[in-house]
């Protein structure tokens, strides 16, 4: 019986209800000391039932316990809530994304043999130009008929395409995970997102008129469309995932949610899920067109079909408190898996140990990461 959900509170609205009946019921008088000391257990066991349910909904409201195991003393504990649809992802959706054929010759690497390549990509419908950083397989022919699955991979603020490979400890704990056959060797995409540099953009596109790059597009169509043409990808929506951390987290969300045709599953550390704008403000004539990126709302107005997997600490004020209401707002077809940590501040250091169940997840939720599969 899970403590968050509404089986815990039923059954003790059901015992309070009971008890309370038993109480209130006529009866003939019973004098004596045990028949008192009955009648004072019932009472003392309806307010105690009472205090329990206001308890586990106001828990269930806050998630300050997610799982029985959070209210024993275990400091490094961690516990997975899930909300909205249930199960593998399936491919359902049409592919948003043009693909070459499997015989179609690939464009050159820059660096031929190098497992690690770097590009300069101007997006053919955003417009915008950054770098892309890719690492392949460890087996990658470019003239094998042979796909791979693919994860868009997102940096901070601030930061670089290189960054992110330290953030999700690319070339530590998450090689080990494909060494040790728990996940698919996927291509990863690593795309500058500040783009110039020195704009926060929030990952948004901004409204007609309102200036600045098209960065959501950039992210959610550019990039992988981009990939699509230079790389052996995998076709299906079921091997595309988006992930990030902090910052990083919250475009790898915004982009999942308004891309599902081409992300099946968003992977989020400690990201948040609405824009945090400093300075630059695109919606300051335009406030209706901020709630498009309100992916709170989104989850519960319009949840699109794709799965997403959160991290946040209890610590982390910020990506805690934005989780809880996504849980609660989230509606099938959207998917929503939230990995809680007792402990553990907004750094990145509290990401490598979670990675192995990030995998375990996205290996069940996504086939195409499935070793057994891909």
């Amino acid at each position: 019986m899970s403590l968050t959900g509404s089986l815990v509170p039923v059954v003790l609205a059901l015992a309070a209800l009971v008890l309370f009946v038993v109480i209130v019921r006529p009866r003939a008088a019973r004098p004596g000391v045990l028949a008192t000391v009955w009648r004072a257990a019932q009472v003392l066991g309806l307010n105690v039932l009472t205090v329990a349910l206001s308890a586990v909904l106001l828990n269930d409201s806050y998630l300050f316990y997610v799982s029985w195991a959070d209210l024993l003393p275990a400091p490094d504990s961690a516990a997975s809530i899930g909300r909205g649809a249930t199960g593998p992802l399936t491919s359902t959706l049409p592919s948003g994304l043009r693909f070459l054929s499997d015989t179609a010759p690939l464009p050159r690497l820059p660096q031929p043999g190098a497992r690690q390549q770097v590009f300069t990509v101007t997006g053919r419908t955003s417009g915008v130009t950054g770098h892309v950083l890719v690492q392949l397989p460890t087996d990658y022919d470019p003239r094998s008929r042979r796909t791979y699955p693919v994860i868009e991979a997102l940096h901070g603020w601030p930061g670089g395409p290189g960054a992110v490979a330290h953030e999700i400890d690319l070339r530590g704990r998450f090689q080990r995970l494909i060494d040790e056959h728990k996940l698919a060797d996927p291509i990863v995409l690593m795309p500058q997102i500040n783009t110039p540099l020195n704009l926060d953009t929030e990952c948004v596109n901004p409204p007609p008129g309102g200036g600045g790059p098209h960065t959501l597009t950039w992210i959610g169509h550019d990039v992988p469309q981009w990939a699509a043409d230079h790389f052996r990808v995998a076709h299906a929506r079921t091997s595309w995932a988006v992930l990030g951390a902090s910052y990083g987290g919250w475009c790898a969300a915004n982009a999942g949610m308004h891309y599902p045709g081409t992300f099946g599953a968003v992977v989020s550390f400690m990201g948040y899920l609405a824009p945090e704008f400093y300075g630059y403000r695109p919606f300051a004539n335009d406030p209706e067109g901020l709630e498009t990126y309100d992916l709170t709302r989104l989850a519960h107005v319009n949840p699109p079909p794709v799965a997403m997997w959160l991290m946040a600490s209890k610590e982390d004020r910020g990506a805690y408190g934005a989780l809880v209401p996504f849980l609660h707002a989230a509606r099938a077809p959207l998917s929503v898996t939230g990995y809680i940590l007792q402990h553990g501040g907004h750094n990145v250091a509290t990401i490598p140990p979670t990675l192995p169940a990030m995998a375990a997840w996205l290996t069940t939720t996504l086939p195409g990461f499935d070793p057994q599969q891909a």
